[in-house]
């Protein structure tokens, strides 16, 4: 059954479109205007009406395509002539728009749209090149001279160069952290001068382009999202460098030069104020966050310095002259508050102090039977790991920063040691170390070393730990008080001489996959299920089904062991759960969920 054909359509979508067009709803007159094409392609009124509504809509390329398929269709047209003046003259070509409006205005006077569209292109003119335009010869024969020298000849033969076989990739210099914030503040400001209010809906759009949280599930919902978020943000930028070649950015500036004497006095008061309030919030975060560190609170410590980072980047050198010398107090306090968790506690016992170290030096920990101070301080974040690497190292390639280029380069082997990637983690740690020797900073120095004795700890190398423990200890009597960091080297020169006893679950784990590949389809299945189950259940209550050392203590008295801390489950025979809780009354119950 095929589709019946409409009649009259062109007639009915063309009207449709026109009606549409003066209701300024311009994405439905067009979608109407292209089913009008569709149904005859060479109607003149159709394509000059399509081309109205595009230069509406700011879609200058179209509008003129669509203008001059009507010139060619009928060449006498002269809307479709007035349609290829407006098309020109938003593309910026001026020049060539009066020149068409002159064209037109000879042929028809009235009703006076090329009249209107001379004066226009006149004024913008005028306002580019006019007064406003400043000297050329005196303040643009430099950059002349420059570009006569470096030209070339073009009748000169050119020397033949030697063209390798070989492709090398073009290498593009990256922006220093100091030219990266010009062009972002430059960019606002273009922005703002030229889009007013306008201006946070682009700034708000650009962020949405990056943003993650368009991605989801609904695989179609997210594509239609980010087809919205970009042709939103084209339209915008399209408009703005509309504006901008209708009036360049010299004679905004010129025009700025021209004010008043007391509103360049409001201005230096508001920026003085404006210093003075980034002082005080300055130093009221770096309070906060060398109290945590006087408390040994590290959480909250590194949860105060990335407020006050978040802080520090919405600032600039002229609205915070001692922007660096407060980067340094704060990571000379994040260094100091990593370093205060490799300490020992004298009131816990030998195996809590040996636990603390395996945590903090990312050796298998067990259940922890007791509370630790330093695991429950400890700053860990549920994050995606891949991605907070690409963001620090994005983050290091334009700092300049010494102190933040130490703390970037220890989170960078942190994250790279707990991905067990140990040899790349080494290269930023020695670097983090090479830092701190440049600025003579023991704290950043002996973190870093730390990084490196977590990685050969995790590794099993007890000599390259030995090296590293005497090192850092030579080096942590330059600290005020190094009794502390010393006591804790010393535990782990003790810890790593010992012999690291093999990870048994992974011999149980190759023992079941031996024991699953003689098997049979069926069988398979249900063994593998068995062997999931016994994973569940704690050692004690197991049969002895695969090999495995004995369990420490087990030749102790029952009642001993029902005693002990920390057990989750009691070892004996399975007991029936009791059956949930009912009450009295109708129609409610309580659920065990």
């Amino acid at each position: 059954m095929e589709e019946k054909q409409l009649y009259g359509a062109i007639t009915v979508y063309r009207e449709r479109g026109a009606y549409l067009r003066r209701l300024e709803q311009f994405e439905k007159a067009k979608a109407s205007y292209d089913e009008a094409y569709k149904s005859s392609p060479d109607d003149v009124r159709m394509l000059t009406g399509r081309s109205q509504v595009c230069a509406d809509a700011v879609r200058p390329v179209q509008a003129y395509a669509d203008a001059e398929l009507a010139l060619k269709l009928e060449p006498g047209n002269m809307n479709a002539r007035n349609m290829q003046c407006r098309a020109l003259y938003t593309m910026s070509d001026f020049e060539r728009s009066v020149v068409m409006n002159y064209r037109g205005a000879r042929c028809r006077r009235q009703p006076p749209y090329f009249i209107e569209g001379i004066n226009q292109g006149v004024e913008t003119i005028q306002d580019c090149i006019g007064v406003n335009a400043g000297n050329v010869m005196l303040e643009f024969l430099p950059l002349i001279k420059q570009n006569e020298a470096t030209r070339i000849d073009e009748d000169e033969p050119q020397k033949p160069l030697h063209i390798s076989r070989i492709p090398r990739p073009k290498k593009k210099r990256k922006l220093t952290q100091l030219e990266a914030r010009k062009n972002l503040t430059l960019a606002r400001v273009l922005a703002m001068k030229y889009l007013g209010p306008m201006a946070y809906d682009k700034f708000f759009l650009r962020e949405l382009t990056e943003d993650q949280r368009l991605k989801s599930a609904n695989a179609g919902g997210s594509i239609e999202l980010k087809d919205i978020v970009k042709e939103a943000l084209r339209s915008l930028s399209e408009r703005q460098d509309m504006l901008r070649a209708q009036r360049p950015y010299y004679t905004v500036k010129l025009a700025e030069k021209a004010e008043s004497k007391h509103q360049n006095k409001y201005k230096e008061s508001v920026l003085t104020k404006e210093r003075e309030v980034g002082a005080r919030t300055a130093e009221r975060l770096l309070k906060q966050i060398e109290k945590c560190m006087r408390e040994n609170r590290v959480m909250d410590l590194i949860a105060q310095a990335e407020r006050m980072q978040m802080f520090l980047d919405s600032k600039t050198p002229r609205t915070l002259p001692d922007k660096d010398l407060y980067t340094d107090r704060l990571y000379r306090a994040v260094g100091e508050g990593y370093l205060s968790q490799h300490r020992l506690s004298y009131t816990l016992s030998e195996r809590g102090n040996r636990r603390r170290i395996a945590f903090l030096m990312g050796l298998p920990v067990g259940r922890p039977t007791s509370f630790d101070s330093v695991m429950a301080n400890y700053p860990y974040k549920f994050i995606d790991i891949k991605q907070a690497t690409a963001k620090v190292i994005a983050t290091l390639e334009m700092c300049e920063n010494s102190t933040m280029k130490c703390w970037l380069m220890y989170e960078l082997a942190r994250l790279l040691c707990t991905q067990k990637n140990y040899a790349l983690a080494k290269f930023y740690a020695k670097r983090c170390q090479r830092e701190a020797q440049e600025i003579s900073n023991v704290t950043w120095w002996l973190n870093g070393c730390f990084v490196l004795m977590s990685g050969d700890m995790q590794q099993g190398n007890s000599n390259e730990v030995r090296i590293q423990v005497e090192e850092a200890y030579e080096f942590s009597k330059k600290m005020q008080d190094p009794e502390r960091v010393q006591a804790f080297l010393c535990k782990c020169a003790e810890m790593a001489a010992e012999t690291m006893s093999a990870d048994e679950r992974k011999a149980i784990v190759q023992r079941e996959r031996q024991i699953v590949s003689v098997m049979d389809e069926k069988q398979r299945v249900e063994t593998q299920v068995l062997f999931k189950r016994m994973s569940i259940v704690p050692p004690g209550r197991r049969f002895s089904v695969l090999p495995r050392k004995p369990e420490p203590g087990e030749a102790r008295a029952e009642r001993k062991r029902r005693c002990q801390r920390g057990l989750s489950v009691i070892p004996g025979p399975e007991r029936a759960l009791p059956a949930p809780p009912k009450s009295g009354t109708l129609g409610f119950q309580i659920f065990d969920i």
